[in-house]
């Protein structure tokens, strides 16, 4: 039983760990997908970790991935207006509002 309990904390500590890893790659390929035709996935990957840099903490990270994942489920393809908006960080450095 002791064993099962160690298991089974060893796997959760893994995957608390790995779960923004996940969820950023996640994002990124959904991007990549409805991205429109001649976008440089390079320059969408940079885009969106400079984005990401800009977040105070690791909890408004996740919570700009998830507003862009909540919003890229609704949509089969995005515009160039709507990919800019998506990963567009303000001037002041702060996190650009959800579309």
């Amino acid at each position: 039983m002791v064993a099962l309990l160690a298991i089974a904390s060893v796997l959760y500590g893994v995957a608390r760990y790995y779960s923004p890893s996940l969820i950023l790659y996640v994002v990124e390929q959904s991007l990549a997908q409805k991205a429109p035709a001649g976008t440089s996935l390079v320059l969408l990957h940079e885009r969106l970790r400079a984005l990401l840099s800009t977040a105070p903490d690791q909890n408004a990270k996740m919570e700009r991935l998830l507003q862009i994942s909540q919003y890229l489920e609704k949509v089969q393809y995005l515009t160039r207006e709507e990919l800019d908006e998506l990963v567009a960080v303000e001037k002041t450095g702060r996190l650009s509002p959800a579309l």
